[in-house]
């Protein structure tokens, strides 16, 4: 059984002057406070389950509504969350050099249904395929300081399969014609070509968040990603900018070593146990070794590569491979700088296991994109719970981690619920009829 809740929490309510402007009524002022005080709180972020988290609810349908179709703009809301968040930031001296913005994808993982924006796409944690929306995220890292900055749905298109089942699907409509089976093809060209006009890769969809990062004024100097946004168009996007970057690197990129193009993984293997060299990370020795080489999908341009093993060298197997355009940079600072890169990791897992980034069950586009950006303003909310200027450190005391920040809510609304309740028996309402209210 789920306690009632009868007043929203002091997070909530102290932000709203910050996010009420987004709104057209007053009614959607409270379905937002309701949403994201579900979504801290709630065991499982569904309307019909937030919906009933609160006392003198209304049908779910009216929650619904707000998702899916009432009018309001989910991209200032957004920008409203990142203007609170750079607030909070600049509480304290901000320099530009501790900066990073961090460009990433992650899951969010459903069983195959009609959602829109579905694909059935490979997860390299678990090794197989999985129906899931794909998301290409930006995040912001400023020393303590972090936030999630905005979104892109990939949206699946491969031309190489679908063109054959077009061909194959008209040829088997050929031998037997139909009316109404040359309107499900003609149906189907139709959404081919609007697919195939509105797809993207996802490395043009990272691409296009550096830009919009810089007309943002974050202060951040270097751009970090994986090795599957290690790619031309990324770090033409991150240079236009004038800024540096940092990532991991695939080791059959090539490179030139003595005239001749080498995959990283062949060039690596001529190199001898005795040229890497320790380097102490935080509390881990990584074994490196480095050199400033040409590389062949950036045009020739020279970057400073590194090789690293974790603990010992261990000549069996292919070490880690990063890449930076700083070409004065040692390895035990391209290290470091990459290791900035974990926040964006520990994010995902936050959102999706405390505020229900995964749980959204709603068919259309805009009522998928919206619990997204209602979920980041939850995570935004949350960091008002630590230090000025510090806003997801683990502060010494209880709201060390996001689970335990969202437990601290969920005490004040048990508070809440208790005062309401004394407040009820020193009226002179009988405990039954208290009762009654409270489970109704």
């Amino acid at each position: 059984m789920r306690l009632p809740i009868v007043q929203f929490p002091n997070i909530v309510v102290n932000s709203l002057d910050w996010f009420r402007p987004v709104f057209t009524t007053e009614e959607q002022v409270k379905h937002f406070c309701e949403y994201v005080t579900g979504l801290i709180v709630g065991d499982k972020a569904t309307i019909t389950v937030i919906n009933e988290l609160f006392m003198n609810r209304k049908d779910p349908s009216a929650l619904n509504r707000f998702l899916t179709q009432a009018t309001w703009a989910e991209s200032e809301l957004n920008l409203r969350r990142i203007q609170f968040e750079l607030t909070r930031l600049r509480q304290r001296p901000v320099s530009a050099r501790a900066g990073r913005l961090i460009l990433d994808d992650t899951f969010a993982h459903h069983t195959h249904c009609s959602m829109d924006g579905l694909a059935y796409l490979r997860d390299h944690t678990i090794n197989h395929n999985v129906w899931a929306h794909d998301v290409v995220t930006s995040y912001y890292v400023n020393r303590a300081d972090q936030f999630p900055v905005d979104f892109r749905l990939y949206r699946q298109f491969n031309r190489k399969w679908e063109v054959p089942k077009l061909q194959t699907d008209l040829a088997r409509l050929n031998l037997t014609p139909s009316r109404a089976g040359y309107q499900r093809h003609l149906l189907d060209l139709l959404s081919f070509r609007v697919r195939e006009q509105l797809f993207q890769p996802k490395t043009v969809l990272a691409a296009g968040w550096v830009q919009p990062a810089v007309r943002l004024d974050l202060p951040f100097s270097v751009v970090l990603f994986d090795s599957w946004y290690c790619r031309k168009t990324v770090i033409d996007a991150i240079e236009a900018q004038a800024k540096d970057w940092v990532g991991a690197c695939p080791k059959d990129r090539k490179v030139l070593v003595q005239n001749r193009w080498t995959q990283l993984q062949d060039y690596i293997r001529t190199i001898p146990a005795d040229a890497y060299r320790p380097y102490r990370v935080g509390d881990d020795v990584y074994w490196a070794f480095t050199h400033v080489l040409p590389m062949q999908h950036l045009d020739r341009r020279r970057v400073r590569m590194v090789a690293s093993y974790p603990e010992q060298v261990n000549l069996t197997e292919l070490p880690n491979f990063y890449a930076t355009n700083r070409k004065d940079w040692e390895p035990h600072r391209v290290l470091l700088t990459y290791c900035d890169r974990w926040p964006t990791e520990t994010f995902n897992e936050d959102v999706k296991g405390h505020l229900g980034f995964e749980d959204y069950q709603l068919r259309p586009l805009l009522g998928i994109r919206r619990p997204w950006y209602l979920s980041f303003v939850a995570y935004a909310l949350l960091s008002t719970q630590g230090s000025p200027g510090r806003s997801r450190w683990p502060v010494p005391r209880q709201y060390a981690s996001t689970g335990e920040r969202c437990r601290a809510v969920a005490e004040e609304l048990v508070g809440h619920l208790v005062h309401g309740i004394v407040q009820q028996l020193q009226g002179g309402d009988p405990p039954d009829v208290i009762l009654q209210t409270l489970l109704a």
